[in-house]
């Protein structure tokens, strides 16, 4: 039978054994659980090393493995008498460690110490998990000489353990004298610099500029792309339900092999995998190489490697999931113009835009109509529309309020129609803006990493999946509805042109019907994800766009709804839109963004 050390660290007895290798290897295959942990507690704040300056003389509650290990306090300082290799032929053998401290996954750490030996030497240092497979968070190797030198290591913790182990290795080494000083272990302050989810989601929106496609095409790549690096997160902490996959992560080999995926590693690989794989015509070698240079310093080679091979398989599964969800039909069969009064049809001789949308899988949707809205003020026809007071009353509304030159428009109301419109190619497009407030916020709220991947990957879905309920809404109704500035036009007013337009300084009105407004479902979508994370409306934050008429603007919002709200009626005052189209879409949106809330990407 092989030995067995009863060790009492704080208090509490750990088991540690010496085993062969072949029962190692045994012990050492080990999968992440199927199910996610349960939510850890805010981390501790301050030094998590009790003793770590030894300035009171004491070894305790410092830990050493073999009897043959000798530890003293000598001016402040722990001296270590290692046991050597004949003792100690692995790493692992020869252990001087701290006991029982809290990790939380996804939050970032700094581990510091002073070292120094006697004789030339490396030393491995590890915090890990205190019971097997023994994985580790950060796995660095120093080398030491006779001078006393400060160390650091920055790292995210890739599972939550309450009694984590931070271990000096000393073992397969010839036996000498080290000195440790300085010990900390410090939880880090939020750095939105560093978060993999805000970086990659910037990226996306840089794209959406630099690539001029239609805000469906944009939302579902959003949808792809954080769903992706959500996944990626569930699977290397174990923490969260997953959107596509939790890709098994296994620890088989020895004590030298038990190094978890790197996280960053993991969300970044998974994003550019996707990222390549949607814009096949981008090179994104210089946002990957920016990546790189995010990740935390305490990041080794082998946490790379596996964290490469986690983020691959979440992407290719969530690729794979998208590969035929009817989004390549999306123009064909081309749209067949209703060709009767109130229907759409081309304002500027472009066709309509993706006419097949709403017929796309939805992320999280039974389908495209399962929020329909019913018709704009319930009529049953085109006829029937036009033959209403409503439909009369918001035609004027737009005439008197949208127009290029309008009387009874305010100033501000004009910087909000251009505020929300972001139509233009060169622009984020409405998605993008949405993005971009919810890294707003989030870096705002203070959010790690793995609150970030799941609000990311909620408002993802929920973008995309209003997209097809607008789209179905547009064309696969009974009324495809004309622009204002047709109806307009068949009041008589050639002359009229709405506010919206392009940077010719010519008029112009999107390419799809009117009803319902994408901008409005897309905010409902937006709002509803954004309320039921954050579980307050009342957060206020700094708006800001994209859309060159008022590029610098800043808008300060008083909530979600009150965004939301603010982006639905700018399309009456472009002159692009009436107000049940902004309402209706409002509605089906906030339905939307519920739904996708309420049934996917559970923590």
């Amino acid at each position: 039978m092989t030995p067995s050390l009863s060790v009492r660290a704080g208090g509490r007895r750990r088991l540690f054994r010496r085993v062969s290798s072949a029962v190692l290897a045994a012990v050492l295959t080990v999968t992440l659980p199927a199910l996610a942990r349960p939510a850890a507690a805010a981390p501790p704040t301050g030094n998590l090393i009790i003793n770590g300056t030894f300035d009171n003389g004491s070894t305790e509650p410092w830990w050493k493995r073999l009897s043959a290990t000798r530890m003293s306090v000598q001016s402040g300082q722990l001296h270590v008498q290692t046991a050597g290799a004949n003792k100690a032929p692995n790493v692992w053998d020869d252990l001087v460690g701290h006991f029982e401290f809290g990790v939380t996954a996804g939050q970032p750490y700094r581990l510091r110490f002073d070292a120094a030996a006697d004789v030339a030497r490396p030393v491995r240092v590890t915090v890990s998990r205190v019971d097997t497979p023994f994985t580790s968070a950060v796995d660095q190797t120093v080398a030491l000489d006779g001078t006393m030198r400060p160390f650091s290591f920055d790292f995210v913790s890739p599972f939550s353990d309450p009694k984590a182990v931070l271990l000096f290795h000393f073992g397969a080494s010839p036996a000498s004298t080290v000195r440790l000083d300085n010990i900390s272990l410090v939880p880090l302050a939020v750095d939105p610099a560093t978060d993999p989810v805000l970086y990659w989601d910037k990226v996306l929106t840089d794209t959406y500029r630099a690539v001029d496609e239609p805000p469906t095409v944009i939302a579902r790549k959003a949808a792809i792309l954080h769903a992706a690096m959500h996944d990626a997160a569930v699977s290397v902490t174990g923490v969260g339900q997953p959107y596509q996959i939790r890709v098994p992560v296994s620890y088989p080999g020895t004590m030298d092999d038990v190094v978890a995926p790197s996280l960053h590693a993991a969300m970044d690989r998974a994003a550019y995998t996707v990222l390549t794989a949607l814009y096949q015509g981008i090179s994104f070698s210089n946002a990957w190489n920016g990546a790189v240079a995010r990740r935390p310093s305490g990041t080794n080679s082998a946490e790379v490697s596996r964290g490469d091979s986690v983020g691959t398989a979440a992407a290719n599964a969530n690729l794979q999931a998208r590969a035929n969800d009817g989004s390549a039909a999306a123009d064909t069969p081309p749209y067949q113009l209703d060709g009767v009064r109130g229907s759409w049809r081309p304002t500027e001789g472009k066709p309509a835009v993706t006419p097949n949308w709403g017929l796309v899988t939805p992320f999280a949707l039974t389908s495209g109509q399962q929020f329909r809205p019913g018709p704009p003020a319930g009529a049953a026809s085109y006829n029937a529309l036009l033959g209403t007071d409503e439909y009369r009353r918001q035609v004027q509304e737009v005439r008197d309020y949208g127009g290029t030159v309008s009387s009874l428009r305010t100033t501000e109301q004009t910087q909000i129609a251009f505020f929300w419109a972001n139509d233009l190619g060169g622009t984020y497009k409405p998605p993008g803006q949405l993005l971009t407030h919810t890294r707003i916020v989030a870096e705002q709220e203070k959010l790690g990493i793995l609150a970030n991947a799941r609000l990311f990957g909620l408002v993802g879905l929920a973008l995309a999946d209003a997209s097809i309920a607008a789209w179905d809404a547009k064309y696969r109704t009974a009324i495809d509805l004309w622009r204002p500035d047709t109806a307009i036009e068949d009041l008589g007013d050639a002359a009229w042109a709405p506010l919206s337009r392009d940077t010719q300084g010519r008029s112009f009105s999107p390419s799809f019907p009117a009803y319902v407004s994408g901008h409005a479902t897309f905010a409902g979508a937006w709002a509803a994800v954004m309320q039921r994370f954050f579980g307050t409306d009342a957060i206020v934050f700094d708006a800001t766009t994209d859309d060159p008429a008022v590029r610098t603007v800043v808008r300060r919002m008083a909530g979600f709804d009150a965004a939301a709200q603010e982006n639905a009626v700018s399309r009456i005052y472009l002159g692009v839109h009436y107000r049940f189209d902004a309402d209706a879409g409002l509605a089906t949106g906030r339905s939307v963004g519920e739904y996708v809330y309420a049934s996917r990407l559970r923590p």
